[in-house]
């Protein structure tokens, strides 16, 4: 079951660090990002509860409680990340929002400590350090003197704090569910709080084109249902701190690809940058060994 766990949580990290890639595929007709997340939305809510009937009907069958559990998921936890994530790249460069994201493991990793009582000997405390720095090396913001905007800081850091917050809370809410339903129920209410947000009007209007149809239906295939699917398995095999440190594969991911498909450089600390996230994966993917 770890086994497992691991996997999903690396598959979930590389097609999450691909997402970019699509992502710019997308962005044609002057889409702005919250358009483009609604109509993903909508593709991909639809796909998921179909995927649900055919393999499980039994799935449906779910409480009120988790109902309500699934609901805050969506809304405060998924919601409010994408909405201060986008907000970010208003006052921020996007790899400095991408670094301030990926402090979330660190707070999974404070709240593990203080409030779940988690052992955490030197090894995992090492791990989330190496996977820290290796992140900061690998965006390469080292090199350069830039003055950043402290609003753009504070939502980027909410933004952390929101993903935290989904990945503690599947945890420990909502173990004894499928991670498909709980991705398509908590993407269906984050859908709902995001078409009260801004009303997708664009659709109504002809300006949903077959190329953007056809980009966001991979998109929502491969960056929406496919990954959280594997992450909300993953967290249930493994936990949500070992899925945090893993998920940091996303950047050097995101590096390779776009070294290799969109032919951009790569400096030599990004590489080491890389190499440090792989071995702090590497250290925490070994257990120790019971008598």
């Amino acid at each position: 079951m770890k086994q497992q766990g691991y996997i999903y949580s690396i598959f979930s990290a590389i097609l999450f660090g691909s997402a970019g890639l699509l992502v710019k595929l997308a962005y044609v007709g002057g889409i702005d990002s919250i358009s483009l997340l609604t109509l993903q939305y909508i593709i991909a809510v639809p796909l998921m509860f179909t995927m649900m009937y055919i393999f499980n009907k039994k799935s449906f069958k779910i409480t009120k409680k988790q109902i309500v559990r699934l609901a805050v998921l969506g809304i405060v936890g998924n919601t409010f990340m994408t909405v201060f994530y986008y907000t970010a790249f208003n006052y921020l460069p996007m790899q400095m929002v991408a670094i301030l994201l990926y402090t979330y493991p660190i707070m999974v990793f404070i709240y593990s400590v203080l409030f779940k009582k988690e052992s955490v000997g030197y090894k995992k405390t090492f791990a989330v350090f190496l996977a820290f720095l290796g992140c900061v090396l690998t965006l390469d913001i080292l090199s350069g003197q830039i003055k950043y905007s402290l609003k753009g800081v504070i939502f980027a850091l909410i933004c952390a704090m929101f993903y935290a917050f989904m990945n503690i809370y599947s945890e420990e809410k909502l173990q004894g569910l499928e991670p498909l339903v709980i991705n398509a129920y908590s993407t269906l209410f984050s859908l709902m709080s995001l078409i009260i947000y801004k009303f997708p009007a664009f659709i109504f209007s002809g300006h949903v084109t077959k190329r953007l149809l056809l980009y966001t239906t991979i998109l929502a295939i491969f960056c929406e249902i496919i990954p959280l699917t594997l992450l909300y398995a993953a967290i249930k095999c493994i936990g949500s701190l070992k899925v945090s440190i893993i998920g940091n594969l996303e950047i050097p991911t995101a590096m390779i690809v776009s070294f290799f498909i969109l032919h951009e450089q790569i400096a030599s600390m990004q590489i080491i940058g890389t190499i440090l996230v792989v071995c702090a994966i590497y250290m925490i993917r070994i257990e120790p060994k019971t008598k």
